[in-house]
């Protein structure tokens, strides 16, 4: 179903299909729910709605007829209309003319009125059913004017007298305005008015019963004969249009199904891919789509009249078809459209309201930050102000309003008791308190992540002293047993040379023995000086374009003599081709060169160094992995810290400044120096960006190494 539902083609079939019979369902309905009484009953033509409904409009007519044949009587003035229409209606209620037949005769006295039977027939032997009414006609000649209003029901009839006023309102008489009703000569009796026609002899009254029915069999080609034989033809169909009703909802009710479970689905998707007219905000398509409904149902209107008037033709029912079609499609698409939008989520943020929702509250939410704290409470006692009278309009709501804003008021006190316990931390032993800001008002909210923040800066500020200060006594520490050591041998063998004669052998050793110490004295001081120009970034720095695979293998050939001394085999990774990067060539040498010798002096004899150079993304790399002759266990971090060696007992040449000064060197060149210690393995990293390809063909030498 999904991988049939993804395909355009299925979809437009099946969208085709759903309209219509949407549309072919829609009339075939209301045209079956018209004849419901000939489809589900069985009742013959004489007891069908059509016959109701034209015997209805000809009582019309005969109502009419007999108030102007009464006036007529009481030989009231007629004016030339209402002559002109009684001719009308006599010529229209003619046996010769209609099937409708009736008799017209007083209540009181059963006399004949008027009749269009032949002589001697009754309306009970020319009709199929006879159904019986009561009128009434009233006349004044002047003065007060009164209207009597009679309901037959078959047994009894029931009065509504009404008097009409001077200002032409009607008034209902009942027992209660009895001084009323006897102003103009009528008594209640229990039951009835009576009237008593002596006390106003200007009024004339006549109450009227009228019996009627359809001729059966149809003998006059009118109405109720065009009608009858319409019946005669819907009874024979009727069934098999039902049906064609039902299929055709059935198929419109199924396709839609069908098209709200794949609308969306792309072929290879598996979520919902909205369209274009997914798109368009919901409340915009709604008025537009309303509109469009509107003006195809205005334009249907004198379609419908003409259809209703004249019949069906074939411009009626194609307009018709065309308007339904029409109204079908907004439907339809506004059907599926919903669903794509409720399966995407967006049926109320794709809308004009929510965008102005949003647009209004990100307004309200900055001009509120905006704002100073003062202006906000006045506005929050105005808007107090204002809920206070809007309640007490109601009473009812007065304690629940007030108790609203009493919960808010003790919830604000106790966030703000919250905060200032967190504060209290803070401010005391233990700055790493963070505040729980979790369902705190806006400014509560903004003061504890403050607060959080602060405390975050005293702890840290606490662990960068506490580290200084153990690194300031450690660096007192390591020097002065570094400066110590050579000065007490330089001391003590110049006061054994100051013992010895001066052409002993001997002196020859103990100036060998002043000769190296006093170097790596010297040495020592040089990197003191250079580590502390490094770490505050006074030495000049020129960047130039270097290949660094021929600096390295350049600084390995000098140190090649000293890794055979150490009995340390060196293990290459180069690429093929020479990498080039953006550095100084006299800081380099010396990073290069600080990390070959950290090498040669801590790395087990026997034992590899592994030099490698690869390129990362937009980077050149050059790692130095070794095994280290004494255990590291100290972190990378503070290896890197001066005058700290891995040799924690201090008994080899270094001085525990050459991985900081590596460092340093690296960061001045905008590189990245990283140590890693996975046991005894000891791995440095230097990257630098890869220098711009060279402009001209030759490429730069390489200065001489420092």
């Amino acid at each position: 179903m999904k991988k049939l539902g993804t395909r355009l083609a299925v979809k437009a079939i099946a969208f085709l299909l759903a309209l219509g019979t949407g549309v072919g369902g829609f009339w075939a309905t209301l045209f079956i729910l018209s004849q419901w009484d000939t489809l589900w009953t069985g009742v013959g033509y004489y007891s069908s709605n059509s016959c109701a409904q034209y015997m209805s409009n000809r009582m019309v007519q005969v109502e009419e007829l007999a108030r102007l044949l009464q006036y007529q009587a009481w030989e009231a003035p007629l004016s030339y209309l209402d002559q002109q229409r009684l001719s009308d209606l006599e010529y229209a209620l003619d046996s010769e003319r209609t099937n409708f037949c009736f008799t017209i005769r007083r209540n009181d006295t059963g006399a004949l009125v008027y009749s269009n039977l032949e002589d001697g027939k009754t309306v009970e032997s020319s009709v199929h059913t006879v159904l019986r009414d009561s009128i009434d006609v009233t006349y004044n000649d002047g003065g007060e004017r009164r209207k009597d209003y009679f309901v037959w029901n078959g047994e009894k009839q029931f009065y509504l007298l009404y008097v009409v006023l001077d200002n032409g309102t009607e008034q209902l008489l009942t027992p209660t305005d009895a001084a009323l009703a006897a102003q103009y000569g009528y008594t209640f009796n229990g039951n009835s008015w009576d009237y008593n026609q002596a006390q106003d002899s200007r009024l004339l009254y006549m109450d009227l019963a009228i019996e009627y029915g359809v001729a059966y069999p149809l003998s006059v080609h009118d109405e109720f004969w065009d009608s009858s034989q319409d019946f005669s033809e819907y009874a024979r169909y009727l069934p098999a249009l039902a049906v064609l009703t039902v299929v055709l909802d059935v198929s419109c009710v199924l396709t839609c199904v069908f098209l709200c479970r794949v609308v969306g689905r792309r072929p290879g998707r598996e979520d919902i891919v909205p369209s274009r007219f997914d798109r368009i905000p919901l409340d915009l398509l709604v008025l537009l789509e309303l509109w469009i409904i509107i003006l195809l149902l205005t334009g249907g209107d004198p379609m419908t009249v003409a259809l209703n008037s004249n019949g069906p033709s074939t411009d009626v029912v194609v307009g018709l078809a065309l308007v339904s079609s029409g109204v079908g499609l907004c439907l339809l698409s506004s059907l599926l459209t919903l669903m794509t939008r409720i399966r995407t989520k967006t049926l109320w943020t794709n809308t004009l309201v929510w965008r102005l929702i949003q647009v209004l509250g990100r307004a309200i939410r900055n001009a509120a930050h905006s704002w100073p704290l003062t202006g906000r409470v006045i506005v929050l006692f105005l808007l107090y102000l204002v809920g206070t009278y809007l309640t007490a309009l109601t009473i009812v709501l007065v304690p629940v309003y007030q108790g609203l804003v009493l919960w808010l008021l003790c919830r604000w006190a106790i966030q703000w008791h919250r905060v200032r316990q967190g504060t209290d931390h803070i401010l005391g032993a233990d700055p790493s308190f963070k505040i729980d800001t979790r369902g705190l008002y806006h400014d509560l909210a903004q003061h504890a992540k403050q607060l959080n923040d602060l405390g975050g800066t005293i702890s840290q500020a606490v662990d960068e002293r506490i580290r200084s200060e153990r690194f300031r006594a450690e660096l007192i520490t390591n020097v002065s047993h570094d400066l110590k050591t050579p000065l007490t041998s330089i001391i003590n063998y110049v006061d054994l040379l100051k013992k010895q004669p001066i052409d002993n052998p001997q002196v020859q050793s103990y100036i060998e023995v002043l000769t190296r110490k006093s170097q790596r004295l010297k040495k020592l001081t040089e990197d003191l000086v250079e580590a502390s120009k490094a770490s505050t970034g006074t030495l000049p720095v020129h960047l130039e374009r270097l290949g660094m695979v021929q600096l390295v293998q350049q600084a390995l050939g000098e140190f090649e003599e000293r890794f055979t001394q150490s009995n340390l085999a060196v293990v290459t990774l180069y690429p093929e081709e020479e990498v080039w990067i953006m550095a100084d060539g006299h800081h380099l040498w010396r990073v290069i060169d600080n990390l070959l010798s950290n090498c040669n002096k801590y790395a087990l004899e026997g034992t590899r160094v592994y030099l490698e150079i690869t390129r990362r993304d937009n980077s050149a790399v050059f790692s130095v992995k070794n095994i280290s002759r004494q255990q590291l266990n100290i972190p990378p971090e503070q290896l890197m810290e001066r005058f700290v060696r891995g040799d924690t007992s201090r008994t080899t040449d270094g001085s525990g400044l050459g991985l900081s000064i590596a460092r340093s060197l690296t960061e001045l060149q905008h590189g990245q120096f990283d140590l890693s210690i996975d046991g005894d393995l000891f791995k440095a990293t230097v990257t630098f960006q890869l220098a711009p390809p060279p402009k001209a063909e030759t490429e730069p030498q390489l200065p001489p190494p420092a």
